[in-house]
């Protein structure tokens, strides 16, 4: 055996049924000093065993250092606006409406915006306005991308706090509340994001795994990165807003990763974001693994051009108004996304090339080592979140590391490429035509 890697003739590669070949390939491992082991995996010591290690210390820094949460009621905040802007949500619309009345905070009013639907979805926002439900049903005859109908409703609500949700989604009653909270105590914050989980996670394997993925994501990813300051993103789904900085920061962009965008002007102005793990938001994720590559090809197409494009002077520490935080930020994205995905088919290529059958059975052998890390960061991710009913999800954690690993990866390294060679994101539907001929952010 070589000192570094395993033998790569063909006929030592050879072994019985399965668990002899694992077998054989764990006692080769064992075998190997640990510098080889860590040449050979190198991709898992950079991609994959972080993230792990940053689970354990975001659960052990939530539950150590962070202060206990406060119960009671809010402090004062001023006046509250809910915008809320869908296209064809007749069948979501009033029924996030009424969740949110049924909030144990409902001093807010609702500014409804119909981005040119072709459904019954305008119909019912007058409805829900003439029952009192609503305070304005705003309608776009033609359709202008979700950022301008939100601007839209910003520039007619009365609020100094703007709260966006998504149509389709629905809260704890207590959501609001602990979504402001973080508001009322620290004036210095210019925004909060929510905690969102998924609602149909039982309808399929795919939604089971996706219900995973924002558990570690979301519930325990930015519990960890709000403990740090370093929340990175408000999802359009469920944050707030101070009317003063979304003002000052001109509003939603009507690129892609519109969240994303605005989240980062928000912190290049200077400001403070934050994450309220206590604040309960429900959405329903794709069912079918068609649907989800679809939707996460253009996130991931618009997360390559945000921060890639739109924003790559923040890789330059010279630049005006230079903030280590953001650079950092970007440098995250491309040592521990970027890199490791564009590196993975080439990665595996040459362990199949070189160790032919057996470099998929010590891809193999690894999954099974990274299994028990994928457990503990789900038991990490219920403890942080507290929504222990979850658990049924543990049936599915052995197949979410090769999920993540390999599917979703080669997911998001088509998007990559996609958008690096053509610029797919500045020719996205999402935004319509007539507002992408005239936006200044191409």
């Amino acid at each position: 055996m070589s000192s570094l890697f395993l033998p790569a003739r063909p006929g030592e590669a050879r072994v019985g049924g399965l668990a002899e070949t694992l077998g054989t390939s764990w006692r080769l491992l064992w075998e190997l000093p640990g510098w080889s082991v860590i040449a050979l995996f190198w991709l898992t010591f950079v991609a994959e065993l972080p993230r792990y290690f940053l689970g354990v210390q975001a659960t052990a820094a939530m539950l150590l250092f962070r202060e206990r949460r406060r119960h009671g009621p809010i402090g004062p905040l001023p006046r509250v606006s809910i915008l809320l802007a869908g296209h064809n949500e007749e069948d979501a619309i009033e029924k996030c409406v009424r969740s949110l009345r049924q909030q144990t905070f409902n001093d807010f009013e609702i500014i409804c915006v119909d981005d040119g639907s072709t459904d019954a979805t305008f119909e019912i926002m007058k409805r829900l306005r003439r029952e009192g439900l609503v305070e304005a049903a705003i309608r776009l005859d033609l359709r202008g991308s979700k950022p301008s109908a939100l601007n839209l409703a910003a520039s007619v609500a009365r609020g100094d706090v703007f709260v966006v949700v998504d149509c389709d989604c629905s809260f704890e009653p207590n959501a609001i509340e602990e979504l402001l909270r973080p508001l009322a105590e620290d004036p210095a914050l210019a925004g909060v994001a929510g905690n969102i989980l998924v609602r149909n996670w039982r309808k399929s394997i795919v939604s089971s795994l996706q219900g995973i993925e924002y558990l570690v994501s979301i519930s325990l990813g930015k519990a960890y990165a709000d403990v740090l300051g370093q929340v990175a993103c408000i999802s359009g789904a469920f944050g707030a807003f101070r009317r003063r900085p979304w003002m000052r920061v001109h509003g939603m962009d009507t690129g892609g990763g519109e969240d994303f965008d605005f989240t980062v002007r928000l912190r290049m102005a200077g400001y403070k974001v934050a994450f309220a793990r206590h604040s309960i938001c429900y959405t329903d994720v794709p069912d079918t693994l068609y649907a989800l590559l679809r939707q996460r090809h253009r996130w991931e197409r618009d997360t390559f051009w945000v921060r890639m494009r739109k924003y790559k002077r923040l890789f330059n520490p010279f630049r005006q108004g230079f903030r280590w935080t953001e650079t950092l930020h970007q440098w995250d994205f491309v040592l521990f996304n970027l890199l490791p995905t564009v590196v993975f088919p080439f990665y595996v290529t040459w362990l199949v090339t070189t160790y032919g059958g057996f470099g998929i059975v010590l891809l193999g052998s690894v999954s099974i080592f990274l299994l028990s890390f994928d457990v503990l960061f789900f038991c990490c991710a219920l403890l942080v979140s507290g929504h222990f009913r979850y658990w049924r999800l543990l049936a599915f954690v052995p197949l979410f590391g090769p999920f993540q690993s390999y599917l979703m990866r080669l997911d998001r390294l088509y998007a990559f490429a996609t958008e690096w060679i053509f610029s797919r994101s500045l020719r996205d539907n999402y935004t319509p035509q007539k507002i992408r001929d005239w936006a200044t952010w191409k």
